[in-house]
């Protein structure tokens, strides 16, 4: 497995995961709380690299930072139609269904390991933010992505954290399938390096330390562009 060069895996240790404490027949049991990312995007090569895949490339990242930590790659079961990477700390998943049904995938695990909704990081796309702006958000409504738009209506519910990527440009054209379809250009590239170091940075507070330091985390990387 190779780590993208771009990834820092010092930065990347692994602290104890939450543990949730349940009662079993009076005796009190432990259980690690795990965490769940889903990069969204579209599986096969010749999405790779594509504006609509950017979800990947995070995720790329963050598979690339855990290398020594990572367990194994879990073998492909056909209910979970997804490449799934264990770490100590969370399952780094890439549905294998294409962006609309990325639902599919994510509630099939969420059935799985009975997890709640705010267990899950999704990491996608947005046309509407401008390229290199980040968004951080632990609810909301699909704002036109489809891929969010089917967790939605797989989880029943827009409580989930979703961490989006801004592709929008001043040139963007009306017609958006073949443009989220396209990869970066050479301009864009030169600024993609930053922009994925920034967000798998921010990933990696929220497993750590959760939601609200992740979203802190970003206002700072944010204020100093």
């Amino acid at each position: 497995m190779c780590c993208p060069f771009w990834i820092n895996k010092d930065r990347f240790h692994a602290p104890p995961l939450p543990i949730a404490f349940t009662r079993l027949n009076n005796r009190v049991r432990t259980e690690r709380v795990l965490k769940f990312i889903v990069g969204i995007g579209n599986p096969g090569k010749k999405y790779e690299n594509t504006r609509h895949n950017v979800g990947f490339r995070v995720l790329d990242g963050l598979i690339g930072g855990f290398e020594a930590e990572i367990k194994k790659k879990l073998p492909k079961r056909k209910k979970f139609q997804a490449e799934i990477f264990e770490t100590p700390k969370a399952l780094l998943i890439k549905p294998e269904t294409f962006v609309n049904l990325t639902g599919e995938s994510a509630s099939a695990i969420l059935r799985e390991y009975k997890a709640s909704s705010q267990d899950f990081l999704f990491l996608c796309d947005d046309v509407n933010l401008m390229f290199g702006k980040l968004r951080l958000r632990s609810s909301g409504s699909a704002g036109g992505h489809h891929g969010l738009e089917d967790i939605i209506g797989h989880f029943d519910s827009q409580d989930f954290p979703r961490l989006r990527l801004g592709i929008r440009t001043e040139k963007m054209p009306k017609d958006l399938t073949g443009f989220v379809l396209e990869k970066f250009s050479p301009e864009e590239k030169e600024k993609l390096k930053e922009i994925l170091e920034k967000a798998v940075s921010i990933c990696e507070s929220w497993l750590k330390e959760g939601f609200e330091a992740a979203q802190n985390k970003l206002s700072r990387l944010q204020s100093i562009q």
